[in-house]
């Protein structure tokens, strides 16, 4: 083992004080995606003393993470720039580097006729790892951001300190632990066999594009799951020139809502506008009604209703509120929700792009693309022909289908939380972090700090974004988890030992 940025002073075994204020603050980042990113320069813009943050990260990039490091032109954003800012203090943030970038020249479909933009998923990846870039010496209080390309498999504490260990070999100490892993690596749902995985017909992790290019025009291409990464693989496969014919299948036959429509000027959010909307009081027409699914359902219908049909507002005020709405939520109603209603909730949650939905639109048409609400109950290999076993809703028995190709996207497992992750499995191991009481995540508090097997609070170590899903009910997307660590920071600062109250920034930067 060798030692990595560890200029602490002595401390005594069991001594949890920080070092001395002429010492910086050391703070560990475990994830390199947007999450990781976003709160490393939260912290660093915030705290009125120097920092030294290390980012630790197993991929190439530091930046992209799992969901933006594709490459592929028509994969992009389900939201405008305005809510993709690593800082929510400046939602025009990455607007405007789009523009220094020349984002929009490249590319003339991202723009929408109301102002909005959709820019490609890539674009965003670009983005963070400039962001990480740019503040490596935050010449303001002198912090720093450092990055280590490896991959944490387990963390002790000692000398008053949590420890990370890595691959390398490296022991990589800090005065607080933030955990940033994101979602797992997409797997093969049950009752698939893990081994088909191996297939060469099988693509279980949709992230990885380029196996999508492999794919032959003539090829049947059956995809589980209907959500935003199939459409994105349809959207592929379209420019491809594919006409084997593609069957998505999802057990209820559901398929993204598109964004509201853009025809006129849209009033753009500014400043801190879109993070004073989510940190609102949740709206009145739920706070006010039995913190029910059947109450809170009646009550966002006759809000619809009374608008005529227009979903949008109402539906928006709920998603901006769930943070706060989901704890209200007796636990058996929790796990309801997540049994039978999310799939509704998602569609509605998780709106297609409009360029994406041109497209899709266009292979639904033209027959080269079928959605199939059924199960799947299981997938034998016959020769290179993949046999799927379909069963509808109304059908007595399965049938078979035979196709050449199958794309899992069936999105987040809720089994994967520490499945490849060595880092995780070993803080549960340890009792440092154990299952939410709804089985998607990992038990925080308010302050996401993690709440180990005995129940104690571990303030030094911290959960951000989808591990938190348990506890906060919708904690995905970047405008919710940018801010969700804002949220966390002033507590964040409190612990390390930064006293001061406020500290005065220019919310407007590079």
């Amino acid at each position: 083992m060798f030692l990595v940025e560890l200029p602490f002073p002595a401390a005594r075994p069991g001594d949890d004080t920080p070092g001395p204020a002429s010492a910086p603050r050391r703070v560990t980042i475990v994830g390199g995606g947007f999450a990781g990113v976003s709160a490393a320069v939260q912290l660093l813009r915030r705290s009125p003393e120097p920092l030294a943050i290390t980012l630790i990260e197993a991929r190439e990039r530091v930046g992209p993470g799992l969901a933006y490091a594709t490459h592929d032109p028509d994969h992009r954003l389900n939201g405008p720039t305005w809510v993709h800012s690593v800082d929510p203090l400046d939602g025009e943030h990455f607007t405007r580097w789009c523009e220094a970038h020349g984002v929009f020249e490249a590319d003339p479909r991202a723009r929408q006729p109301g102002g909005a933009a959709f820019v490609r998923r890539a674009v965003l990846g670009a983005y963070l790892e400039d962001q990480v870039r740019n503040h490596a010496h935050w010449a303001r209080t002198g912090g720093t951001l450092g990055t280590v390309r490896a991959r944490a498999i387990g963390a002790v504490r000692r000398g008053g300190k949590t420890v990370v260990l890595t691959d390398q070999g490296q022991e990589i100490g800090g005065d607080l632990l933030l955990l940033a892993t994101g979602n797992a690596t997409p797997r093969l749902p049950a009752p698939l066999d893990p081994a088909l995985a191996a297939h060469p017909g099988v693509i279980e992790n949709p992230l990885e594009t380029a196996r999508l290019l492999d794919i032959p025009r003539e090829a049947r291409v059956l995809v589980l799951g209907s959500g935003l990464t199939a459409l994105d693989v349809i959207c592929t496969l379209q420019r491809q020139g594919h006409t084997g014919g593609v069957v998505v299948v999802s057990r209820r036959g559901l398929r993204p809502r598109p964004q509201p429509p853009f025809n006129g000027p849209l009033p753009v959010p500014t400043g801190r506008q879109n993070l004073d909307r989510v940190l609102a009081q949740a709206p009145n027409f739920l706070l006010d009604t039995e913190p029910t699914l059947r109450a809170w359902v009646r009550a966002l219908r006759q809000q619809v209703a009374a608008a005529r049909g227009n979903w949008y507002p109402s539906f928006d005020e709920l998603r901006d509120s769930v943070w706060q709405l989901w704890p209200r939520l007796p636990l058996a109603q929790q796990r309801r929700f997540l049994r039978r209603l999310r799939p509704w909730y998602d569609v509605h949650r998780f709106r297609s792009p409009p360029q994406t939905e041109a497209t899709v639109n266009a292979a639904i048409e033209s027959g080269r693309v079928h959605h199939l609400a059924a199960r799947l109950r299981g997938v034998r290999v016959d020769g290179q022909v993949l046999v799927a076993q379909l069963q509808g809703p109304r059908d007595a028995a399965p049938r078979e289908e035979r196709f050449d190709t199958l794309v899992n996207c069936t999105g987040l497992d809720a089994a994967s939380r520490t499945a490849g992750n060595p880092l995780l499995q070993s803080l549960v191991a340890q009792g440092w972090l154990r299952p939410d009481a709804v089985g998607v995540g990992y038990a925080v508090d308010a302050h996401c700090r993690a709440i180990g097997a005995d129940g104690q609070v571990r303030d030094r170590v911290r959960l951000i974004g989808p591990p938190t899903l348990g506890t906060f009910g919708d904690p995905g997307g970047a405008m919710y988890i940018a801010a969700q660590i804002h949220r966390m920071v002033p507590d964040l600062l409190a612990t390390l030992g930064v006293t001061a109250a406020a500290v005065a920034v220019d919310p407007v930067w590079g």
